[in-house]
């Protein structure tokens, strides 16, 4: 099962001990067989003793004697999980009132000895008022609803947590995909308040895996253009730091010309006058 994005074809993680399953419809080589088509390998666990699978079309008798019998065979084999598909069988071994009362003992019978109970049921399609005719979702702790949503000519597994007591859980539907690659819970694609799946979810991804690879590519550009653009501002930046130094360098030498041509003028005046013999200015008498 894959949710949230992560695979799980192990079921060892499922059957921490002795689990029992008991089918109302189908015998267990069909059950296996079905399940080694999507991916699932029940034989393994069968063959070691940790999977014990029987079928219900061996059990005669009214719906009491199908709650003694799989009391009995979940004793006798040490069982963690029981798991029956479908429990809406029982309302056919009897009257509804006797089916809907042996369905509320099996189910506090197993919460009363730790075991996870797991049900099947089969809905009318064109109700949603809890689990068949037993009305077990009333007592149930969760209730997973598996149904086929038609989008764009395409019938699709759709799947949602009705309800689960104790434990917060999505309210969205989610797309149930069944290959030879496992079972796989889709995230959630929504377009216009609707959820999308199949084809339209194909085209939704391909769409967004399309915008995020153009959005990479124009962001590379952008980072290339701009480490151009920085690149000749840098150079420009240099060019302009080595024609102030170049300024500087040209006043400095200027002003020390200058300086210098004054001195030297200077002492030149100093040395004719002291060649010629010049007088020392006398200063003027009052």
């Amino acid at each position: 099962m894959k949710l949230e994005g992560v695979k799980v074809l192990d079921l060892s993680m499922f059957l921490p001990g002795p689990h029992l399953t008991m089918m109302m419809a189908d015998h267990g080589a069909e059950v296996i067989r079905n399940l080694t088509s999507v991916g699932i390998r029940l034989d393994r666990y069968v063959k070691n003793g940790r999977l014990r699978m029987i079928s219900g079309r061996t059990i005669t008798g009214s719906a009491e004697l199908f709650l003694a019998r799989i009391k009995t065979l979940a004793k006798e084999h040490g069982a963690r999980c029981v798991v029956i598909d479908p429990l809406s069988i029982l309302s056919k071994s009897g009257n509804e009132l006797t089916a809907h009362s042996v369905a509320e003992r099996l189910i506090d019978w197993s919460k009363a000895g730790g075991i996870t109970l797991v049900c099947t049921g089969l809905l009318d399609e064109a109700s949603m008022e809890g689990s068949s005719s037993l009305q077990i979702s009333k007592i149930a702790d969760t209730w997973i609803h598996l149904n086929y949503l038609v989008q764009a000519g395409e019938r699709n597994r759709g799947m949602s947590i009705i309800k689960s007591r104790g434990m917060g859980h999505s309210n969205q539907v989610r797309e149930l995909i069944l290959s030879d690659a496992g079972v796989t819970v889709t995230d959630t694609y929504t377009a216009g308040g609707e959820v999308l799946m199949g084809t339209l979810r194909w085209e939704k991804e391909s769409a967004e895996r399309v915008a995020k690879e153009v959005g990479e590519v124009a962001g590379k550009l952008k980072r290339v253009r701009l480490d151009a653009e920085e690149a000749e501002l840098e150079m420009r930046v240099k060019s302009l730091q080595v024609e102030l130094e170049a300024k500087q360098v040209e006043k400095a030498l200027l002003v020390s010309t200058t300086e210098s041509r004054e001195g030297e003028l200077s002492q030149g005046r100093t040395r004719i006058r002291e060649l010629r013999g010049a007088d020392t200015a006398v200063p003027a008498r009052k």
